[in-house]
């Protein structure tokens, strides 16, 4: 399994998250289970419980960033997409702003369609100031 492909399982394990908060212990280990993510393992851990673990600090940026759109109002996929890519920002030193903001974009385009590219690309590019 290559980064890109381990990406989109931890957007997917986050998106769960949002309907099954209390569940991200569970949800984690039925994931590995079954796809058995070898290789990337560690980085869908590593992902998706710094993201859960810094929720109301990663949506703090986000609303910070996003005008009128507060994090209540954005979509359940452009949240969890947001969400893991502001981790990666600014929690994961060894992945490049550039790479995590057109990973999302990608995510957001197969999840969202096209219409939801500008609105991530937009937030992120605040968030990472490029």
């Amino acid at each position: 399994m290559n980064r890109t492909k381990a990406r989109e399982y931890a957007f997917i394990l986050l998106f769960e998250y949002k309907f099954q908060p209390k569940e991200i212990q569970s949800i984690l280990t039925d994931f590995i289970e079954e796809y058995n993510p070898d290789t990337q393992q560690a980085y869908i851990e590593k992902v998706v419980r710094g993201t859960v673990e810094r929720i109301d600090e990663i949506d703090g940026i986000i609303d910070s960033v996003s005008n009128d759109w507060k994090v209540e109002r954005i979509s359940c996929v452009s949240i969890a997409v947001l969400r893991l890519a502001v981790f990666e920002i600014k929690f994961c030193e060894d992945i490049p702003s550039v790479v995590s903001i057109n990973e999302a974009v990608a995510l957001a385009k197969k999840y969202e369609g096209e219409e939801a590219a500008p609105f991530i690309n937009g937030i992120l590019g605040k968030i990472s100031g490029e």
